[in-house]
């Protein structure tokens, strides 16, 4: 389905509203981030040509937002690593279940139009860049043991000549994907020991900025209001620091040629919820 960027902001927007009244009813905090912060600071709402929305929330709030995943009113709930290929692990999404979003052919699962929940965990000066940096090593290797290859993937890789892609392909099938059960493990220790470290740092592992991603405890003891479209939201009292930070002078604009979006829809519908044999006999006819 093809849909303007205009029609895919109106559907974020209403999801967003839907996730901060479910946050505010059940006492959970979160601060917009990212894209989202920008858009809120530059533009008072969406970065024009940006299609999501991201927030943080501090570690508690982050393990009762995930214990209410299946329990969520209206046609919203939780993902987390516990649904069906997912393959962003500890990042959760608040979800509209009456649409579908399937991002990525390779990994077949189906969430909808969602709002991102990046968990700010507990570190120290000593031990913040090496857990990221061990918590994106685990990442990068179980994304490969979770993809899922189909003959079609694989003939157009044949297709466009492409043996970078097609060795990577082979590897992934012959020796990540049969070890799937050891880098899971190999995850799971990671994120158990990020969860035991205590200090006065927070750091953000699954965002994209990789050892930028540190940050003082006291960032977020106040919080500012921002506009961001109809809603007004909550922000990191330093989020110029912060922002700062991660992308340099945020207030500029990237060139024309940079004004895009960045996240891949394989196949998205806002009016209804697909299940993945619908796709794909979709698909299988329409190309």
């Amino acid at each position: 389905m093809d849909y303007s960027i205009g029609e895919i902001q109106s559907k974020l927007l209403e999801t967003f509203i839907a996730f901060d009244d479910f946050c505010n009813r059940h006492g959970i905090k979160y601060f917009i981030t990212g894209g989202t912060l920008i858009g809120a600071v530059r533009h008072h709402g969406f970065i024009p040509w940006d299609d999501d929305i991201d927030v943080w929330m501090l570690p508690d709030d982050y393990e009762k937002f995930c214990s209410f995943r299946g329990h969520v009113e209206g046609h919203y709930d939780i993902m987390d690593d516990r649904d069906d290929h997912y393959w962003l692990f500890s990042l959760a999404k608040f979800v509209d279940t009456e649409t579908t979003l399937w991002e990525l052919e390779e990994y077949p699962c189906i969430t909808g139009i969602y709002i991102d929940i990046f968990p700010l965990r507990e570190s120290n000066a000593e031990s913040a860049v090496r857990l990221i940096n061990r918590y994106v090593d685990c990442t990068e290797i179980l994304k490969r043991a979770l993809k899922h290859y189909t003959f079609n993937i694989i003939l157009s890789y044949i297709r466009r000549r492409d043996v970078n892609d097609i060795f990577a392909a082979l590897k992934d099938i012959f020796y990540y994907i049969p070890r799937y059960k050891h880098f899971r493990k190999a995850y799971e220790n990671c994120l158990e020991e990020i969860k035991r470290t205590k200090g006065d740092k927070y750091i953000c592992c699954d965002g994209s900025f990789g050892e930028k991603e540190v940050y003082d405890k006291k960032w977020f003891e106040k919080t500012v209001k921002l506009n961001f479209e109809s809603m007004e939201v909550d922000a990191p009292s330093e989020f110029h620091r912060m922002l700062t930070q991660l992308y340099g002078d945020y207030m500029q604009l990237p060139p024309e040629e940079k004004r895009i979006s960045h996240h891949p829809h394989y196949f998205v519908d806002l009016n209804r919820r697909w299940t993945k044999d619908e796709i794909k006999e979709y698909k299988r006819k329409h190309g």
